[in-house]
């Protein structure tokens, strides 16, 4: 089951099978929706306020990098 725990319009946090997810834009110039799995820890610091939120961004993209993704690349189908 897929719950919506936050959105502010620009992050939104759900929650699925017990396990946090974040979607967000990833895109500088052109929208790149992006889903990717965080911690129940992180989700609550983006729903703290924005500098909370923008240092857990950096720390997942990152750690996307780190593992050879590409974080400024959708990975879901929108629409």
């Amino acid at each position: 089951m897929e719950e919506k725990i936050f959105d502010d319009g620009d992050l939104v946090i759900l929650k699925r099978n017990s396990r946090y997810y974040i979607q967000y834009d990833a895109g500088a110039h052109q929208v790149a929706i992006r889903e990717d799995e965080i911690t129940e820890n992180d989700a609550a610091l983006v729903m703290q306020g924005e500098d909370s939120a923008t240092k857990v961004l950096f720390e997942l993209q990152k750690k996307l990098e780190q593992s050879g993704a590409d974080p400024y690349v959708s990975n879901i189908e929108v629409g």
